[in-house]
């Protein structure tokens, strides 16, 4: 069962519940995801479940492919509802006029993705598209300087430092949402180590330690963000 979404008219309800282990539908057993428009955005909560899972809500502007949002968090008082509350503009596509919503079982999840998910999710809900952050970055080169970011894509760079020193340009995953997708796709590469430390107001990575493999030598990524400034 799917969910299918205005973000301006609530046009259904019905909704896909399924275990990730192994793709089995659980709204046979009785699970069901219960989803109410709210000043703002939408709340979710899954029925009928034993208490036992970790459940994550999925989000598809088409039905094909689907980009994992949030962990749906479970009170603290014995029988609590997981839940969770989005903002339209969390959304992998913000403000999407339309979309799918799934939630996904799982026996256990690691501490680490859910705060990915979560930090994420507080950077597109800030909607900074346009801004400007001063980027440390280190591995077996070293840059140092400014990046400028216009509506989501690079606008122009300051280079203050850079080794070798022919080294101009920025390295790789010059923007914020880039600089996500590193993290992911280090953790989808079963990374050896990623360490992060995230902005506790807009989500963003303030620092990362990713070492791909142990194997490796000198393949080591750092990088630090000292600020972030809005252009409005």
């Amino acid at each position: 069962m799917r969910s299918y979404f205005s973000f301006n008219v609530l046009i259904g309800v019905i909704a896909l519940v399924s275990a990730a282990a192994c793709l089995r539908s659980l709204a046979d057993e009785g699970v069901s995801l219960r989803i109410e428009q709210q000043r703002g955005g939408f709340s979710f909560q899954v029925v009928g479940e034993d208490g036992l899972g970790e459940w994550l809500l999925q989000f598809s502007a088409d039905g094909r492919d689907w980009q994992d949002l949030l962990f749906l968090e479970r009170g603290a008082e014995a029988g609590a509802v997981p839940g969770v509350r989005v903002s339209p503009a969390a959304l992998p596509v913000p403000h999407a006029e339309r979309g799918l919503f799934r939630v996904m079982e799982y026996p256990e999840v690691d501490r680490f993705y859910r705060d990915y998910l979560a930090a994420r999710a507080r950077w597109r809900a800030s909607g900074i598209t346009s801004y400007r952050y001063a980027f440390r970055w280190s591995t077996m080169i070293f840059w140092n300087g400014s990046i400028e970011v216009i509506g989501g894509e690079v606008a122009s760079y300051d280079r203050l430092e850079a080794f070798p020193p022919f080294f101009e340009e920025p390295p790789m995953y010059r923007t914020i949402e880039g600089l996500f997708d590193r993290i992911a796709d280090a953790r989808a590469r079963n990374a050896a180590s990623i360490e992060v430390t995230w902005d506790p107001e807009l989500g963003y990575p303030r620092s990362a330690a990713i070492d791909q493999s142990l194997l490796i030598a000198d393949e080591e990524q750092y990088w630090s963000i000292e600020f972030v400034e809005p252009i409005r």
